[in-house]
């Protein structure tokens, strides 16, 4: 009977509205969805749709805030992911590689993601970011870094078969390391048991940059294409030849690309002097700090970075990398001299 009372009470309850638009039922069940959810997973990061909601709607929402002048990147990665997860039996698992100069905003895309996929966002413990230089220091290790690379890609996919990978600082990374895993981005429904299918690899590197830039200024040069009308197969070709080829780096002759199993070559375009200023108004943005003079502010951010080629300054040599730090920095040199100025000008009041 108490039973039939609470569920009449919950149905006149659903009448009520807040001001935000959630009814009480919306929120009791949110309720009780979380509490079911914290006793069957007490640790609060379990391998399940709650904790993995793979929301693709907030990774594009999220592009649109925080990422500028990558069109190319937004448009692909955003495509590719929506396909991967909505394939309810994915031939394999999916393979990204990000490539640019540092600063062109592949480290925060790939973080994004993360964002996007798991509830906890980068401290999800199924969200997992090798660095390179830490992770793979030394040069003559590969067989080592292989094994250990295997055993960590296993363990944790055992676990979670939507676990994210992300490798920093491929370029970097000894030649050979990233072949340890080849049997698990392979079009194989398991291994040793396995299935990776449903994971997702994405691969960052420098490796490339130069080209990306170098076409991208001949285009301009050109003057017969604009910037946004660019694609991801002006480059593909570019960026795999130039990762396999080149000297050092976990890609240089890598199976991964011989046996084609990375399924894309994303560039990140050089950030040119509006992408830097919009980087900037937007990091004005997150601090909730509005300048008295925003077109002053912005434009002493976007001139003290450096710019190339030197004749012309087109494209930022650090992408927009220092913008933050130049932000922060304005805002406390902005906020020193207000309190200079109001304690002069209380000192000249009771003269």
């Amino acid at each position: 009977m108490n039973f039939y009372r609470l569920m009449l009470f919950i149905v006149l309850l659903q009448s009520c509205k807040f001001t935000t638009g959630y009814s009480v039922l919306a929120l009791v069940t949110d309720f009780f969805l979380s509490s079911y959810e914290t006793l069957r997973c007490p640790l609060g990061d379990c391998c399940n749709n709650f904790w993995i909601p793979n929301n693709t709607t907030k990774l594009q929402v999220l592009l649109k805030q925080d990422v500028f002048g990558q069109h190319i990147a937004t448009e692909v990665v955003t495509r590719q992911i929506e396909a991967h997860l909505s394939n309810p039996s994915p031939s394999k698992p999916l393979v990204l590689s990000f490539h640019g100069w540092t600063g062109n905003g592949k480290n925060h895309f790939a973080s994004l993601i993360a964002k996007s996929l798991y509830k906890k966002e980068t401290e999800s413990r199924f969200y997992h970011h090798f660095i390179s230089t830490v992770h793979f220091p030394h040069q003559h290790s590969t067989q080592l870094y292989q094994d250990q690379i295997r055993s960590w890609v296993r363990g944790n996919v055992s676990k979670c078969a939507h676990s994210l990978f992300v490798f920093d600082e491929v370029d970097k990374m000894p030649s050979g390391v990233l072949d340890g895993i080849k049997a698990y981005l392979d079009y194989v429904d398991r291994v040793d048991g396995v299935d990776y299918r449903r994971s997702i690899f994405i691969f960052l590197s420098n490796t490339g940059g130069k080209e990306i830039t170098k076409k991208v200024h001949d285009i301009w040069l050109k003057g017969n294409v604009k910037r946004e009308e660019l694609t991801v197969r002006d480059f593909e070709r570019l960026v795999e030849l130039g990762a396999f080829n080149e000297e050092g780096g976990g890609l240089h002759q890598s199976r991964l690309i011989e046996k084609h199993l990375i399924d894309v070559y994303v560039p990140f375009l050089p950030m040119e002097k509006m992408h830097v200023r919009l980087c900037a108004e937007n990091e004005f943005k997150k601090h909730n700090y509005f300048p008295r003079n925003k077109e002053a502010a912005l434009q002493k951010i976007v001139d003290g970075l450096h710019y190339y080629p030197e004749d012309k300054e087109l494209y930022s040599t650090t992408g927009c990398k220092r913008v933050a730090q130049r932000v922060s920095l304005y805002i406390a040199e902005e906020r020193y001299n207000n309190r200079a100025y109001e304690r002069r000008h209380h000192d000249s009041s009771e003269l």
